[in-house]
């Protein structure tokens, strides 16, 4: 290799090390230097020969762990390889790992000289919520169940320890599985903290350093509850989630939401259910803080890693529940998810594994136009028995319509004037009775293919609803009203595919979501403490093209 070649090589280094967020790390400094030679700058010849420059970086993937190897499943294992490509054709390749920025319960730097709890948990007032059910060992409760996590950066940064690029990362933390008795059952029973985390990227190496930790303030959105998947916005924002929202009708004597709400504001029946089941942004300030809101205007769904798509308004929704729909959401403005129209899926006869297969037809439902505030305030005014009528059992009166819905068969009869309520706050019960198609499971979330305009969404458990036979699994009900063109988002038509990890003879599929009953479902064991690490997991992935 001619010495020009080695010079362009080391300044390909220093500028890919410089890049905010690539992940060179020491290992593969001293590799490329390596491959160049040594570390010696000065060149030996002047001879003119053409530059050596990037020609690409790409990403090797890696098989899934399977049973055996389960300690590979139960840890955050990785085995893949990012490969840079040089125009000369010569290339080289990086083995991946994770190293943590901390363990949650572990105390970290705040950025004013303190320390501050990792994934801790703070009430609606953000004192500390604090785990009593060990005497004499009180401590303040902390997740173990880091989620949906945002890497970005903010023009014009500014936080006090940095010395190389400003890099900040948004965290949620989803839930604690238990008190530190062991036995005492803490899922969704404490409100969801989100973290910002400014890094200090070293512009030699690449390698990311923890300098602050600063805790969210939501009480201005009353908490979060679960939040599970996230995604970054194509505006810089954090797009969190609130999976799972409370049944408003039972809320007043479902122990964990009484729960939820004793844990949050100290009392058993002031949180209103209403008010989780939405979507919340978060934009990163230059100091390192944030700002949070939560958009009422998505619907009151099991919210999880939405995707917005190219145009900056349409939003593509995971649904992270049982007899879910496949919802989508455009904006009246781009970048602004304060107002816009709401619709839902129905889809036709002709589910396919076959990507070959002709596809399922796809048309959409308008559920309603509205503005976030305006949700909102129906939310603060609203009791469940005011937008419907819901029963559990047969009343044997025709007014009420039969419909499956968070994985429950009841009997609802919608209230004269309700359904802008209904459509934003009781979201999957009216997509079930104008005609949606709501035979979904855990539909964890969605990406894009902005280069193909493909979509995709992936559903992690095909069980009950997407069961042949199962008393959830039913044929659509008759569309309560003609389907709708969405101007922004105009979809051609849709199909499944199983994904590379789970082979797809485990699976049969038609126009009712019906898949074997020998189906696989993801099983994911309790642990106490969490490194701060992504994980991810499907066995279906649906594939939306659009235009």
């Amino acid at each position: 290799m001619n010495q020009n070649t080695d010079l362009s090589r080391r300044r390909l280094l220093r500028m890919m090390g410089a890049t905010p967020m690539l992940p060179l790390g020491a290992g593969g400094v001293a590799a490329l230097l390596a491959g160049c030679g040594g570390g010696n700058d000065t060149p030996t010849s002047t001879a003119a020969t053409p530059a050596v420059t990037l020609a690409s970086v790409s990403f090797g993937s890696m098989t899934a762990p399977t049973l055996a190897g389960a300690a590979a499943m139960a840890t955050t294992s990785v085995g893949s390889t990012m490969t840079v490509n040089f125009s000369d054709s010569s290339k080289l390749d990086f083995k991946l790992s994770y190293q943590p920025f901390f363990i949650t319960g572990d105390l970290v730097p705040n950025g004013s000289g303190g320390t501050i709890l990792a994934g801790g948990y703070y009430d609606i007032n953000n004192k500390p919520i604090v785990d009593t059910t060990v005497a004499g060992k009180e401590r303040q409760f902390f997740s173990d169940s880091p989620d949906g996590t945002s890497l970005l950066t903010v023009p014009n940064a500014n936080v006090a320890g940095v010395k190389g690029n400003t890099v900040f990362a948004v965290v949620q933390f989803e839930y604690t599985t238990w008190a530190q008795d062991g036995k005492t059952d803490m899922y969704g029973r404490l409100p969801s903290p989100i973290a910002v985390l400014t890094l200090d990227q070293d512009k030699t190496t690449g390698k990311l350093t923890l300098v602050k930790y600063h805790n969210v303030d939501t009480s201005s959105v009353n908490g979060l509850l679960i939040t599970c998947g996230a995604s970054l916005s194509p505006w810089g924002t954090h797009l969190s989630s609130e999976e799972y929202e409370p049944n408003a009708y039972l809320a007043s004597t479902d122990a964990q939401f009484k729960a939820f709400s004793k844990n949050l504001y100290g009392d058993e029946t002031k949180a209103n259910p209403y008010n989780y089941g939405h979507l919340p942004e978060v934009t990163v300030k230059t100091d390192g803080t944030a700002s949070i809101k939560k958009h009422y205007c998505l619907g009151r769904i099991s919210h999880e890693l939405v995707q917005v798509m190219p145009d900056n308004r349409t939003v593509i929704m995971g649904d992270d529940a049982t007899n879910s729909g496949y919802f989508v959401f455009v904006a009246d403005k781009e970048k602004d998810l304060s107002a816009g129209t709401l619709y839902v899926a129905r889809v036709g006869a002709g589910f396919s594994l076959d990507p070959a297969a002709t596809a399922a037809p796809l048309t959409w439902i308008k559920l309603g136009s509205a503005t976030s505030d305006e949700i909102r305030s129906l939310a603060a005014s609203l009791k469940p028995a005011d937008i419907m009528d819901v029963k559990t059992t047969d009343p044997l009166d025709a007014t009420y319509t039969k419909v499956t819905a968070n994985g429950r068969v009841e009997w609802i009869k919608l209230k004269a004037g309700m359904e802008k309520a209904a459509a934003f706050l009781e979201t999957h019960r009216y997509a079930a009775l104008v005609g949606a198609s709501m035979g979904f499971t855990k539909m964890e979330g969605t990406t894009v293919n902005i280069k193909d305009k493909i979509a995709y969404s992936a559903l992690q458990n095909c069980e009950k609803s997407m069961v042949a036979g199962h008393a959830l699994n039913v044929p659509d009900r008759p569309a309560a009203r003609s389907p709708t063109k969405i101007t922004a988002f105009s979809s051609r038509e849709i199909s499944a595919s199983s994904s590379a990890a789970v082979p797809s003879s485990e699976y049969s599929w038609s126009s009712r979501f019906a898949s074997s009953p020998g189906a696989q479902a993801t099983i994911r064991a309790p642990i106490l403490r969490a490194p701060l690490l992504a994980y991810g997991a499907s066995v279906q992935v649906v594939r939306c093209f659009f235009r």
